[in-house]
């Protein structure tokens, strides 16, 4: 019987020397090894299993590195850019866990079971059931997000049919100012972390096997999904969707370059690599399979840039017949008509097949790497530093004198 596993990597930072010196600088890119005052969780999935009647889910765990209280402020997202937020307080030095598919949480335990006092709002029914998650702390009336940087966190996607799971570290962002309320700025340098220029992976081509070394059999990976979040984001009720072209350039082993491979993005990104560019969505996916890539492993670097390329493939029909692009609407961008360049954030995850049947379970793998900042000493123009945007809740007014 062929088993399953899940191997999971994640896109770390390394810290890189300013003017091209080798040296140790101050933090200014976001990774998943800091603590910080906003978490960005890529890959949120509570997903149906084939016609199992069961579904994927996901358990997100938080931490407070602080002996005192902070609210905290989560949105989820789906891949249509449906947003659900809600808020809680931690106390000092407290972890907190809840699930995806019922916002069921954090409890009393006792010899009699469990109770469940902290119930966050679950993630989308239906259809909408993959996205991502980002956290941040605020202050206790909501109106403003503040410097807090003691948070962690990790989230863990599991499959009770396949008896699967892997878990990762969210994306940590610290910061110096909490900025103008409603707006997390994400510089590296005045308010918050910085996102990375660019992403970059091995991974195993799809089809490819090889021996286990005690005859054991064969290990074959089946094939690599691949999540991406684009950092500049809109989370307010009157929103723009974040739409970019994720670019990417592949190494085989035997350093020749595949180039022409890019898939175009809408708020947010899951998929298999072998199939980029699917459903007339990008291009270019098939040189992820081993047929094409003819090596086990491969590496790519993937970036959001601007580009008309990605024009009408989200477009759809309104009740009156008219033909609507969501990512094509800024008459004032002469070129890209609102598709913007933005950094992204990912994670990628394996499934690997074992001919004996004899292993099952979740292992981690390798890390991916970033490299660099967004921001200066790039173009502003082409570059511009993302932000996320949220609403913010407006204190009560104090009663005027009679």
């Amino acid at each position: 019987m062929v088993r399953r596993i899940l191997i999971h990597a994640l896109a770390v930072t390394l810290v890189v020397g300013s003017m091209g010196n080798i040296a140790l600088a101050a933090q200014n890119v976001a990774n998943v090894s800091q603590k910080g005052s906003l978490l960005v969780f890529p890959r949120i999935d509570t997903s149906p299993i084939s016609d199992s009647g069961y579904f994927r889910d996901t358990i997100v765990t938080i931490g407070n590195d602080y002996p005192g209280d902070v609210h905290v402020r989560c949105h989820w997202i789906n891949r249509d850019q449906e947003i659900s937020g809600f808020m809680f307080r931690m106390t000092a030095n407290q972890p907190i866990w809840f699930r995806a598919s019922d916002g069921a949480g954090t409890g009393l335990y006792d010899d009699l079971g469990i109770t469940s006092p902290l119930r966050v709002a679950p993630f989308f029914p239906g259809e909408h059931t993959t996205g991502e998650l980002k956290c941040w702390a605020v202050d206790a009336g909501d109106t403003t997000q503040i410097v807090f940087n003691h948070l962690y966190g990790s989230a863990m996607v599991f499959d009770p049919i396949n008896s699967t799971s892997f878990q990762y570290h969210a994306w940590s962002f610290t910061t110096r100012n909490a900025g103008t309320p409603g707006s997390l700025v994400l510089d590296g340098a005045t308010y918050y972390d910085a996102c990375p220029q660019y992403l970059t992976y091995n991974f195993f081509s799809r089809g490819s096997s090889i021996n286990l070394p005690l005859g054991e059999g064969d290990a074959t990976f089946l094939d690599t999904s691949l999540t991406l979040v684009p950092c500049h984001q809109d989370l307010r009720q009157d929103r723009h969707p974040t739409c970019t072209k994720a670019k990417f350039d592949i190494w085989n082993e035997n350093e020749v370059k595949y180039t022409g491979v890019h898939q175009c993005v809408k708020c947010w990104f899951e998929g298999y690599l072998g199939n980029i560019g699917k459903n007339g969505e990008g291009l270019g996916g098939a040189k992820f399979l081993y047929r094409n890539l003819h090596t086990i492993v491969g590496r790519f670097r993937v970036q959001g840039m601007a580009s008309t390329a990605c024009k009408d493939v989200f477009a759809t029909t309104d009740l009156h017949g008219n033909r609507v692009d969501p990512c094509w609407t800024d008459p004032a961008d002469t070129t890209f008509q609102g598709q913007v360049a933005t950094p992204l954030l990912g994670l990628i995850a394996t499934e690997i097949s074992f001919d004996n049947g004899a292993h099952l379970g979740a292992v981690t793998g390798s890390p991916g790497n970033t490299a660099g900042a967004w921001g200066p000493p790039l173009d502003a123009a082409k570059y511009p530093v993302p932000q996320i945007l949220w609403d913010v809740d407006q204190p009560p007014t104090e009663s005027s004198r009679r």
